[in-house]
């Protein structure tokens, strides 16, 4: 019985969310999950709502206790560990091949092979160690794309490198520090080498911030800002273009900010790099123009829990946490991969990035609105100490796609951000009022 799954007979599908799908990497079809689809052995099924995951590990114990692995409903697979998992419908376009071979049966299943408008594409990712980037990686790795993976973390960068490879694409990593030209270039040199001459699509995504008034931050942490944050897009770009217009085609995406619209007080560093992109992408595309088939993407993300705001430069004095409200950052991951397959010049993602990219032609005085409200915030913080953070060098500590923001309960940051959209939205309301009267 596969009702209260919201699966339809015969249809088959996967695991949307694109950090857990290396662990899920086959297909669900009529209540059973199989590896491939020429292993007619199920290794998983629905008792009920209850999925029962026969998995075991390297000690051949069951993965999951009592191989109760979760519960399902309308398409969504809670696991018992509390992650939620939404399955979505495979489509012609996204088959799932057979595993082995005639000549190899082997009890070990590998990751299964899919094909797609992404399979073999060489996509260049910068800052893949965490946050948006190691989203995207595995979000490119799981459409069959062959990555080069790329950021300052060598131990981190070759976590991701694993995960990747658990999809069953090709990737390599290149340690890389984009405020360094012959790095840069380098990156590209072995992207092309690994690509047999082709560079698919650069994301330029390799990013750092600095928090603190103007001049009590140093002025090498706003050098170091622009270095990575503008500069380091424009290297990126710089050695990408070339290869793009040898074939005639390519795809160049920006990881941009609502701070590309809006200013940011107490980051003026970041604020001057993500205004600057917008110069830079548009001026790249008016060059652009007798190559139809070489795309410029913007991506503009609303702010999103990854752990940008724990390990950034902190001059401020205070504790910083993201103001509200705070997004998953797989909904960036979903979105370059979207413009990959069908170019768009610009995409925010969550609600609050559009409503801010409207108010920044709608509301006078914005930046001033949010100065105040960041200096309430921040005086409201707990004191912390000064730190340049990441700025320099890596940071400690285990990386990951998440900061943990979400799950935390403190309101005070969450009624900020409620402040200033409503604020916001008040203010387009009123003005779009006075405009049609």
């Amino acid at each position: 019985m596969i009702e209260q799954t919201g699966m339809k007979p015969g249809e088959r599908y996967c695991v949307e969310n694109v950090e857990r799908a290396h662990q899920f990497p086959g297909f669900f079809q009529d209540g059973k999950y199989y590896l491939g689809p020429e292993l007619l052995t199920a290794i998983g099924w629905f008792e009920g709502n209850r999925f029962i995951y026969d998995n075991l590990d390297a000690e051949g114990e069951p993965v999951f206790p009592d191989r109760v692995a979760g519960t399902i409903e309308g398409l969504t697979l809670k696991l018992v560990d509390g992650t939620s998992l939404q399955l979505s419908r495979l489509d012609a376009s996204a088959t799932i091949l057979p595993l082995f071979n005639d000549e190899e049966q082997s009890s070990t299943a590998s990751p299964p092979t899919i094909t797609g408008p992404l399979r073999g594409k060489v996509v260049v990712i910068t800052g893949a160690s965490s946050g948006i980037g190691r989203a995207a990686a595995h979000a490119f790795a799981c459409k069959g794309a062959r990555l080069v993976l790329a950021a300052r973390d060598e131990d981190a960068l070759f976590d991701v490198l694993d995960e990747c490879t658990d999809c069953g694409t090709d990737a390599i990593a290149v340690t890389t520090d984009v405020t360094q030209s012959d790095q840069v270039q380098a990156l590209a040199g072995h992207a092309a080498e690994f690509g047999r001459g082709r560079i698919d699509i650069w994301i330029n995504n390799a990013g750092v911030g600095a928090v603190g008034s103007f001049e009590d931050t140093p002025l090498e942490a706003h050098e170091q800002v622009i270095q990575t944050d503008l500069i380091g897009y424009l290297r990126g770009a710089y050695v990408a273009i070339p290869h793009f217009k040898a074939q005639r085609s390519g795809i160049l995406i920006n990881t941009l900010s609502l701070g590309s619209w809006v200013a940011q007080p107490y980051a003026a560093a970041y604020s001057a790099s993500k205004f600057g992109l917008r110069g830079l992408t548009d001026a790249l595309r008016g060059e652009l123009t007798e190559f139809p088939n070489i795309h410029v993407c913007n991506i503009y993300p609303a702010v999103m829990d990854t752990p940008g705001f724990r390990d950034g430069g902190n001059y401020t004095g205070h504790a910083l946490k993201p103001p509200g409200p705070i997004y998953d950052p797989e909904l960036v991951a979903k979105a370059m991969v979207d413009c990959a397959i069908s170019p768009r010049s610009q995409t925010t993602v969550g609600a609050s990035a559009r409503l801010a990219h409207l108010a920044s032609y709608l509301v006078p005085g914005l930046p001033l609105l949010s100065g105040w409200l960041t200096r309430w915030g921040l005086d409201r913080s707990p004191s912390a100490g000064i730190s340049s953070g990441n700025l320099f060098e890596p940071p400690s500590g285990r990386r990951c796609i998440d900061g943990g923001w979400r799950n935390q309960k403190d309101k005070t940051q969450l009624l900020i951000g409620a402040a200033i959209v409503g604020l916001i939205a008040g203010f387009v309301y009123a003005k779009s009022r006075r405009t049609r009267g």
